[in-house]
């Protein structure tokens, strides 16, 4: 199991990939940093000739799926992955408690420290399903079904 989730996709494309690449590139807002911004476009990125690295601008969400896609043709791959930012964060996250529990160890006198074990990994679960993992799984979603629409996906298959 990865500590962050990954998608990767096989497309096949309705028009041939400069065609969609060029649709894409009128739909994002070009930038070489990808950080969320308000603007009308529905992507933020780099589009170049063969290949693209967006995120989306959905206010709130967008930012938490990079969408990277390399095409060849009518096919290509698209790779969704967590945004580095929000790795960093929720990796905070997750050994938060193990530092409050080790803060805790060295200033009181606890009875029993292994029964503390349970609520840490209760917490660090929480943050890797619940937090991470839910919200991968509902912005990725939206976030291909965005590009979907913009650059004309025929057939979309899933790699795993």
């Amino acid at each position: 199991m990865k500590l962050f989730p990954s998608n990767s996709y096989t497309v096949e494309l309705s028009n041939d990939s400069s065609l969609a690449l060029e649709n894409l590139k009128q739909n994002t807002k070009l930038t070489d940093s990808l950080v969320s911004e308000l603007t009308q476009k529905p992507f933020i990125g780099q589009v170049q000739e063969s290949r693209f690295k967006v995120i989306s601008s959905a206010p709130g969400y967008g930012s938490l799926c990079v969408l990277i896609g390399n095409f060849q043709g009518k096919e290509g791959i698209i790779n969704i992955k967590i945004h580095n930012a929000f790795k960093v964060l929720s990796l905070i996250l997750m050994i938060l408690p193990i530092i409050l529990v080790g803060v805790t160890l060295a200033t009181r006198e606890v009875k029993y420290p292994f029964d503390l074990i349970v609520p840490i990994l209760m917490a660090i679960t929480f943050v890797r399903f619940g937090l991470i993992g839910l919200g991968f799984r509902i912005v990725s979603n939206k976030s291909l079904n965005r590009l979907r629409e913009v650059i004309n996906m025929r057939e979309i298959k899933n790699v795993a």
